[in-house]
């Protein structure tokens, strides 16, 4: 037994390590900070009540967007400050008016009608007073906006007759075009292809910008035709360009390819020539674009010339 108890003891003494003996207590540090309590809660600190919300209180940018339901950054205008001597605009009025002008107006009228809605709105509900000058002027307004709509819908049903009515002519036009446009001289070059772009606009919507053209079946048509008239009219001053005409199936471009070669070229005949040798290189080569594809390639096409455009210096 008692081999056991100093045997025991000497383990816990010698299991002992400096991580288990009890720790000197700090040395008294100099500059203590004081409680919290003491510092947070002094009775200096006194509680305020809550600031009302008032528009005073709100700082509001000058270039917000709702200040376009004020007129002046007003709260409300009084009778006085309307335009109550102002008459809506008449239908022939507005007949004289452009597209873009029509657009400006009918949006700067959807304004007044905004803010005369707001105005209104704070009459009946809110501060109380005469409505009748409010609703005059605003009943102007919204006449003004119904004629804008009469006229657009004239000019709506004008351009659909005159669309059926072209519908049923369009082929003798088109031959009328292409046999004047043909039968200009040498000299009158400059005013044949003043036409050409004109006729292929109209007939075909093609701009004479290029990239800002919308690409479909009537466009990639339109190039084509426009493509084989242009060297139709070449032709008959150049016999090379002459028998290359008589070789193209049907006297005529057929593939788009081929046909934005032709009509990318410049109006001249040095130019068509060269489009005409680059064409019998493609058909060396078997290049040919299926119609299923033709609107796809040609709308690439055109942004790679867009993009050549970008980036060739400007002169």
């Amino acid at each position: 037994m008692l081999f056991q108890r100093g045997l025991s003891t000497t383990a816990r003494v010698s299991a002992r390590t400096k991580f288990t003996r009890p720790k000197p207590k700090p040395p008294k540090r100099q500059n203590v900070r004081p409680p919290t309590q003491t510092t947070h809660h002094d009775n200096t600190l006194r509680i305020q009540a809550p600031i009302p919300p008032s528009a005073a209180n709100i700082q509001c940018p000058d270039d917000h967007p709702l200040w376009q339901f004020f007129a002046d950054k007003k709260f409300m205008r009084s009778p006085e400050e309307l335009d109550v001597h102002s008459r809506p605009w008449s239908v022939p009025e507005l007949r004289r008016k452009s597209f873009e002008d029509l657009h400006s107006l009918w949006y700067t009228c959807l304004k007044e009608r905004n803010i005369l809605a707001r105005e209104n709105h704070l009459l009946r509900n809110a501060v109380g007073g005469q409505q009748e000058f409010f609703e005059q002027v605003a009943e102007r307004v919204r006449t003004t906006m119904w004629r804008i709509r009469h006229v657009l819908s004239e000019r709506d049903w004008a351009f659909r007759n005159a669309q059926e009515a072209f519908s049923v002519e369009k082929e003798s036009f088109v031959k009328d075009f292409e046999k004047e446009f043909l039968e200009l001289s040498q000299e009158q070059d400059g005013e044949a292809f003043e036409r050409l772009s004109r006729f292929q606009h109209a007939i075909f919507g093609i701009n004479e910008f290029i990239d800002e053209n919308l690409v479909d079946r009537r466009f990639v048509e339109g190039l084509k035709y426009v493509a084989t008239l242009k060297l139709r009219k070449f032709a008959s001053r150049d016999e090379e360009l002459l028998n290359f005409l008589a070789q193209c199936p049907d006297q005529g471009i057929l593939d788009v390819g081929e046909a934005f070669v032709l009509f990318t070229s410049e109006h001249k005949l040095e130019s068509v020539k060269e489009a005409c040798d680059a064409i019998k290189e493609l058909r060396e080569r078997g290049n040919y674009v299926p119609r299923s594809e033709e609107v796809d390639t040609v709308t690439q096409y055109i942004q790679r010339l867009a993009q050549a455009q970008l980036e060739s210096p400007a002169l």
